[in-house]
């Protein structure tokens, strides 16, 4: 059972992500976010939440393998490792160099192939994995930094509001991508990230806190743009339902990211959350090639985009008799506890 001090930073957490998303409906998304960010004071008290939740609510259970926390955080760590470390890249960049043979035929394939090679660095790569070089990853959301601990990994960690001196500040959906990384005076805010210049992408629980299916498609682009070629995308979402319950939402996140330009390698439904690899494809028709061949269903369609990730919070039960207070919607409680659900906090409900 949860303490009341326990209790009362996940309402924070919970409240923050409900007034910005009702705010979203009342102001539209872009005008929301603006007005969220502006809010110093309410971010540092949403960081400071998320920290002593997850720095002391949740120090007793985290080193216990049933609790959600540590399988998460844990999740990604290995996803890492596997593919980077223990031969999964390689294994992928050769399923990758096959299906786009298969694609393509006579002169066009050959020269596929090596654009496939010399473009993208396989073997550059490759030599150096073997020879110890850190994974450079970008934590999105990161709040205190929590994989910067693993001799394996260069992490860069940014968040709205750092919680701690290792997270530097950042806007990942308004951020700008170029040639070069260009900091703060500071230096300790991103005005710029580079393009091409991560292995690793990491958005863990961050999609929830965006308020529409547009922004969170931007993110994921950005992720994109950000990732080296044949670098991860690893996403974690919260569900406290059964595996099948949203695996209409699941399979137009692989659609539209398909589009996108990445390949989705692994997913693992776990007991409150959605683990989702995907891939930054050397050849981007090896990625839309599983779109391309997709059918759908009249139900399905309408959860199907190309420029749009949903989420079951895009589907609101608005409380039966319509009440708003402050003109501002008020959401079923359910929605917002399921927003959340994956945390430690979710049996104290």
């Amino acid at each position: 059972m949860a303490t009341e001090e326990h209790k009362r930073l996940s309402d924070i957490v919970k409240g923050t992500h409900a007034f910005l998303r009702a705010e979203a409906q009342q102001y539209g998304a872009e005008a929301a976010w603006e007005r969220h960010v502006s809010r110093g004071d309410v971010l540092q008290k949403y960081a400071a939440s998320m920290r002593e939740l997850a720095t002391k609510c949740w120090t007793e259970n985290y080193l216990n393998p049933k609790n959600d926390t540590y399988c998460r955080m844990e999740w990604i760590k290995t996803q890492c490792k596997e593919y980077f470390l223990n031969g999964g890249k390689e294994k992928y960049d050769e399923r990758e160099r096959n299906i786009s043979t298969k694609i393509s035929s006579g002169e066009s394939s050959s020269e596929n192939f090596q654009i496939f090679n010399d473009s993208h660095g396989y073997v550059e790569n490759k030599l150096q994995n073997i020879y110890g070089r850190r994974v450079s990853l970008l934590d999105v959301g990161s709040c205190y930094n929590p994989l910067g601990n693993e001799d394996e990994f260069n992490v860069t960690a940014i968040d709205l509001t750092p919680a701690t001196s290792a997270v530097l500040r950042c806007d990942f959906l308004n951020v700008m991508i170029g040639e070069k990384e260009i900091r703060s005076q500071d230096k300790r805010e991103f005005r710029q990230l580079a393009v091409n210049s991560f292995d690793v992408v990491v958005f863990s629980l961050l999609l929830e806190y965006l308020p529409c299916p547009r922004q969170r498609y931007i993110c994921c682009r950005n992720a994109y743009n950000v990732l080296k070629s044949a670098g991860v995308l690893i996403i974690v979402s919260p569900d406290s339902k059964h595996v099948g319950a949203n695996t209409k939402l699941i399979k137009s996140w692989r659609y539209t990211l398909s589009k996108l330009g990445f390949m989705r390698i692994k997913y693992e439904k776990l007991r409150h959350i959605h683990c989702l690899v995907f891939r930054k494809c050397a050849c981007k028709n090896v990625a839309t090639r599983w779109a391309d061949l997709q059918h759908f269903t009249q139900d399905e369609e309408k959860y199907i985009s190309d420029r749009e990730i949903f989420i079951p919070q895009d589907f609101p039960n608005i409380c039966s008799k319509g009440k708003q207070e402050n003109n501002i919607y008020k959401y079923d409680e359910s929605d917002l506890i399921n927003t959340f659900s994956e945390l430690p906090f979710d049996k104290a409900f």
